[in-house]
Formats: C-alpha cells, structure tokens, sequence
C-alpha cells in the first residue's frame, strides 16, 4: 500500500508540475492591472482636494511615524506653494505604495487559503484512491508489457531494438551471437558475430566545458542475458542502464527476462541485418563509415543521374589533429574524434567517418545555399565548443570542402575527389574554413593540388621542428638554472 500511495502522490506531483509549466494566463494578469488602476484612480479622486485623514492614518500604521513626523510642514517650516504640491505628490505615492501593499497582502492570503484547501482535497482523494491504485498498476504494467512485444516483433529490427531499450530504460545492448559449435554456453563467450547498439546514437552527448553536479552518484548496471530460441541457446546479451542507490535491480532484472524470449527470435529472424551493422558503423565515433558511405553514394548518384534532386558532398578534416595526438596522447586524440562525431552527427542529416580524423557528409535534395549554411554552423560550432576532457579544455576547428554532383560525371569518386581538393584549399588558405570546389575550380589543377598537399606536409613538419626546439631552449634554460642552484 505504500507503493500505491507513493504512485499516487507522484501523479499529483505530475499534474502540480504540469499546471505550474503551463504559460501564465493574460485574463489573470489583466485582472490584476485592472484593479490596480482603480486602486489609483481612487487615491487620485481622494486627493484631489487635500491629503486624506485615512491615507494619512494608513500610511502612519504600515509604515511608521518617524517618516510622516519628518514630512509635517512645522518640523520643515512653512512652506510655498510649489513646495506643498510637492508634499502632496509624496503623500500621495506614499498612500499609493500602502494601498498596493494591503491589495496584495489580501491576495496572498486568500491564494494560501485556497492553497490549503486544495491540499487538503487533494490528500482526502489520494487516501481515496489508494485502494484502487495497486491494481492499475499491475494492469498497466501488463499493457505496457504487452503492447512493447506486439510493437517489437513487428517493427523493422533498428526500431525494434530502440524500443527494447526504451522500455527497459537501458544505455546500451551488445549482443553475442555464436558460430556453430564456436562456444561455451556456461561462460557466455563467443568467438561467432556481435553487435552493440547505444542509445546515445540517438541523441549524442555533445562536448560541454563543465559537467552538471548531481546529488545521486550514477553507476552502471550491466546484466548478461542468455539468447534462447526453442531450447536452443543461440548465444546472448549484455544490457547496461544507469542507476542509482534507490536502484531496484531485482524488479528490473524480472522485467528484462521477461522480455527476452522476444528479443531472442527478433535477433534470431535478422541475423544478416545484426551481421551487416557491424560491418557498417565505425567503433571508435558509432558514425556509418566509409564503407556506408559508398554503398549509399552509389545508390543516390544513380537517382541524381534521373536528374531528381541536386546532391553535394562535403569533406571535413580536423585542423592540426596529428600535433594534437602527438602532444596529448592517442587517449585524448579519441576522445576529440567522438566529441567532433557527435556535433557533426548532430548538425548534418548524413555523417560519414571516413578515415583518421576525416569526416564525410552527404546533402541530398538540399541547395546549394542551405548546404553551405548547415555546414558553416557545424564548422562555428566546433570552433566555439569546448571539450571538456580529464578536466582540461581543449578547442579545435575544422577545414571542409564542398563539391556538387554532376551529370557529366562517370562516377562517384569525381565528386569526392572535388571535395577533397576544396578541403585541401581550405588549409591552404588558413583553415577553420569551408570552400566551395567551383569557387577555386581555377586554382586545383593535378600538379597544383600534388604541390599544396607536399607545402603543407613542410609547413606540419617546421611547425614540430620549431615546438621541438622550442621545447629543447626551455630544457636548457633550467639546465643552466640548476647549475647556478648548485
């Protein structure tokens, strides 16, 4: 019963939420306006002819007698008539203010009484409904359990996996599928196909400078599951949620076994789609990789060749990224990779990793305007986006090149090719940029473009020769101070 009661309480804590964030109603506002304007338009009409006796009174009790002991004409002397009319006016915006102050304190009172008596109905219908509630919530429990399976088996399996894990309030599922004969059932190893999927692929956590305080320590969860299919174990999954400490592991344990034998015959039915996943996503970034990219490439090149929509393909590279590892550590040059992912998956419709610290992206039936434009505010983005990485920040840019598609063309590679030389003359031009290939078509010629990429291969190695020997004159510099120590 006091699980009832707490559900019950929760939905009246819901419905205050909801009534609390709901926009401020303008009647209630011009109610409030309205009386305050009769409130100064009777203390206008009183003082009219002289200061009232009453507001003199009423100003006395709210606010004291030292002020009004201060304004009586025989402590200032006597006084023009200029000076009266002043006297008036402030005793008139004194008697104003007090009025106000006895309007609302009435209003706040009567809102707390009224308060009060709703929270007082407000526990008479809980203890009410307590009975009740233990009931429905098994019920809807079942329903919802219920409807989850129907939903599952007949969704296309990336939608059924997403509400997998929806319902089980999961982070992540990996699952274990054996070869023949290629396993230990009791140590849940494999050696056969796997296949993870996030829920942060969904939403990807974007970099932020300083991570919010919470008073609740977040741990992980993780259970293995095995995958049973007519008595047959077919290999299994580990499932991982994020909890608390008033985490009932139990409860959901129960609830994810009871889900299983679905989830087993879905994996089981697309076992060629789970197989196909891992060859398509890259595992360090979860972004489509290269692979992804020309497979789907060709099959909108030939949609562009019907003459359909226009297609544009940008390629997008991390400024100064070898220095960055070479100076911090492949450890930090990983996490860069997947904070610079996530913006880019965040800002462009389809993003590609297509190799080391390049990113790809593909704009079908957009313009030539609107590309330019998604792609200038991910590169703005990812200049002004700090990343927040083992307490340190860090702050990178992007250079990008842009190439459309043309009909003329025999093949996928022309258009990248383009791009790719874009993006070259976007570094050469001083990175943290984007270029349109037809904008400096004029200036990439073969050689021309051989040329630049050996110019700046020179410029990255002077640029370490000079850190270098910058680093050796520091070194030598507190040699000679620690000779002079000694």
């Amino acid at each position: 019963m006091k699980k009832a009661r707490k559900i019950v309480n929760d939905i009246f804590q819901e419905i205050e939420k909801r009534a609390n964030d709901r926009p401020f109603d303008d009647s209630l506002l011009q109610e409030l306006n309205d009386k305050r304007r009769a409130i100064e338009d009777r203390i206008t009409l009183d003082f009219s002819r002289s200061v009232p006796a009453a507001s003199i009174a009423k100003i006395r009790e709210t606010l004291g007698s030292e002020l009004l002991d201060c304004l009586e004409q025989g402590k200032l002397g006597v006084l023009g008539k200029k000076a009266k009319d002043r006297l008036v006016r402030v005793y008139k915006k004194l008697a104003t203010l007090v009025e106000f102050h006895r309007f609302y304190t009435k209003e706040v009172q009567t809102a707390e009484l009224r308060i009060a008596c709703l929270e007082h109905i407000k526990n008479e219908l809980v203890e009410s409904q307590v009975a009740h509630v233990h009931e429905l919530e098994l019920l809807d429990e079942r329903l919802v359990e219920h409807h989850l399976l129907v939903r599952m088996v007949l969704a296309p399996f990336e939608d059924a996996v997403k509400q997998f894990l929806r319902f089980l309030d999961a982070k992540q599922i990996e699952v274990f599928l054996f070869d023949d004969d290629k396993f230990l059932a009791a140590e849940l190893k494999t050696d056969g196909e796997t296949f993870r999927y996030d829920m942060e692929e969904e939403h990807p956590p974007l970099p932020e400078a300083v991570s919010e305080v919470t008073l609740q320590e977040v741990q992980e969860t993780s259970l293995d599951v095995p995958l049973v299919v007519e008595g047959e174990q077919i290999g299994h999954y580990r499932i991982t949620r994020q909890s608390t400490d008033g985490f009932d592991k139990d409860g959901w344990k129960k609830t994810v076994e009871s889900v299983t034998p679905v989830l087993a015959r879905i994996i089981e039915a697309n076992r060629n789609r789970v197989q196909a996943r891992k060859v398509y996503i890259d595992d360090l970034t979860r972004l489509y990789n290269k692979r992804k990219l020309n497979e789907q490439m060709g099959k909108l090149f030939k949609q562009f060749k019907r003459g359909e929509k226009k297609l544009f393909i940008v390629m997008m590279d991390i400024d100064h990224f070898k220095v960055l590892n070479d100076t911090y550590g492949h450890p930090v040059g990983d996490r860069v990779l997947q904070q610079t992912a996530a913006l880019i998956k965040n800002a462009i419709p389809h993003a590609y990793r297509y190799g080391g610290e390049e990113f790809a992206g593909i704009f079908y039936g957009y313009t030539k305007e609107h590309t330019l434009e998604l792609i200038e505010n991910v590169r703005r983005t990812i200049e002004t986006t700090p990343y927040a990485i083992n307490k340190q920040e860090y702050h990178i840019t992007i250079s990008a090149g842009v190439a459309e598609f043309e009909t003329s063309m025999n093949s996928v590679m022309d258009a990248i090719d383009r791009a790719d030389q874009a993006l070259y003359a976007s570094k050469e031009d001083g990175r943290n940029r984007c270029t349109f290939y037809d904008d400096v078509k004029h200036r990439l010629t073969a050689d021309a473009a051989k040329l630049r990429q050996e110019i700046l291969r020179l410029k990255e190695q002077m640029k370490r020769m000079a850190d270098l020997e910058e680093q050796n004159k520091k070194l030598t510099r507190e040699l000679k101070q620690k000779k002079q120590r000694k």
